[in-house]
């Protein structure tokens, strides 16, 4: 920690509190302008931040996690779609083949209720 005394520590959380309020004063002096023109106060953080994101694609890099992520999405969705259309030819064959029962039909038809 710090070699600050006790009153050295208060004086400076009462300078700190000053500049806040000095800041949160100077705010509300601009939010409650009268005077105003447009509806919103210019926050230059905001604007850097607005900059930062049109601006991303310019900088965007090429890394191997950039490409794993699309392709293993890409990937998960076709095994699962695979999966889904196994079960749907697995259950039409029993199906047709009279292999299932109509207790069987019934639970696939209404697979939430199971």
């Amino acid at each position: 920690m710090s070699d600050s005394t006790t009153s050295e520590l208060r004086q400076q959380v009462a300078e700190r509190a000053a500049a806040r309020n000095r800041l949160k004063e100077a705010y509300q002096r601009l939010y409650n302008n009268p005077f105003r023109t447009n509806s919103q106060i210019y926050d230059p953080a905001v604007f850097r931040y607005e900059a930062a994101r049109a601006y991303a694609r310019e900088f965007y890099k090429l890394t191997p996690r950039s490409l794993a992520i699309p392709v293993g999405l890409i990937a998960f969705t076709i095994w699962v779609q695979s999966k889904v259309k196994q079960h749907d030819l697995t259950k039409n064959e029993s199906i047709q083949s009279g292999k299932s029962t109509y207790y069987e039909r019934a639970k696939w038809s209404s697979r939430v209720l199971y």
